[in-house]
């Protein structure tokens, strides 16, 4: 928990200063999202019905599959762009006290490859993730019957979950290890693996609780769209929902980095 909530801490102690960076991004990652088909997988859940076909399955777990797959382009695109300048200023902060949006540019002409590099292989380790998930859970489906396919399901969902925040886990302090270290890709990884030792705890569930948390929030916003007829009240809690959790990672890469190395952070001292 020492880990979620100091990432937490940093997101809303700093909110003001960071959202700006996450709200574009975010706003084209809840367009990817096809609501009709949530909608469509809620109700077969909470109605306890095995009736879904594997492509619906797929395009739940993965939007882009689906035909917003441009707007999953652009969220690509647009993260490409934010996330270095993020990256870039919460890395500052830390080290050097300074809220200050000066150097930014240079920072992101620095962190843009190292940026560019891990997201396109995260993005590449969840659409396996999603693809290999939606593969079992509609075979349970096909293979299985009421009640205890339900049981099944909800238990390899939350297993491939599980799994899912493990891996990324391992790469948690990959980026931060990268950006103010300097050492090229290899080293770091090495690096960020070193640091998590004895930590894998703490990191894996610092990933596995905010997401179960997060899906629980955007059931909770499709069912409050659905409840009240007003589709943009679901839009809208989705795309906080997002624009939280990308702030929420991106913290606790630096968070988790400089617990791990002893390094003093200077964001927490008091200036008189």
């Amino acid at each position: 928990m020492k880990y979620i909530f100091g990432a937490f801490q940093y997101v809303f102690k700093n909110f003001l200063f960071l959202f700006g960076f996450a709200l574009i991004p975010s706003y084209f990652l809840t367009l990817t999202v096809n609501f009709d088909t949530v909608s469509k997988v809620f109700d077969s859940f909470f109605q306890l019905k095995t009736d879904l076909d594997f492509l619906t399955i797929f395009q739940f777990l993965s939007p882009n599959v689906s035909s917003r797959w441009p707007f999953g382009v652009i969220c690509f695109a647009t993260t490409l762009i934010f996330l270095p300048l993020l990256f870039g200023f919460i890395e500052k902060h830390m080290r050097i006290g300074s809220r200050s949006l000066k150097g930014l540019a240079a920072r992101f002409n620095y962190n843009f490859l190292a940026t560019f590099s891990i997201l396109l292989i995260c993005a590449v380790l969840y659409e396996l993730w999603a693809l290999i998930t939606a593969g079992l859970l509609f075979a349970e489906s096909v293979i299985l019957g009421g009640i205890v396919c339900y049981v099944v399901a909800v238990i390899t969902f939350l297993g491939m979950l599980a799994l899912m925040s493990y891996l990324f886990s391992l790469l948690l302090m990959w980026l931060p290890c990268k950006l103010i270290t300097g050492y090229n890709a290899m080293d770091a990884l090495s690096y960020g693996n070193n640091l998590g030792t004895g930590r894998g705890g703490k990191l894996f569930l610092s990933l596995f609780l905010p997401v179960l948390a997060g899906l629980a929030l955007q059931v909770l916003a499709i069912w409050l769209g659905e409840t009240v007829r007003f589709s943009f009240i679901g839009f809208a809690a989705m795309e906080i929902v997002f624009l939280i959790m990308i702030l929420y990672s991106a913290s606790l890469m630096f968070v988790a980095y400089f617990d791990a190395t002893g390094e003093e952070r200077m964001d927490k001292k008091k200036i008189f």
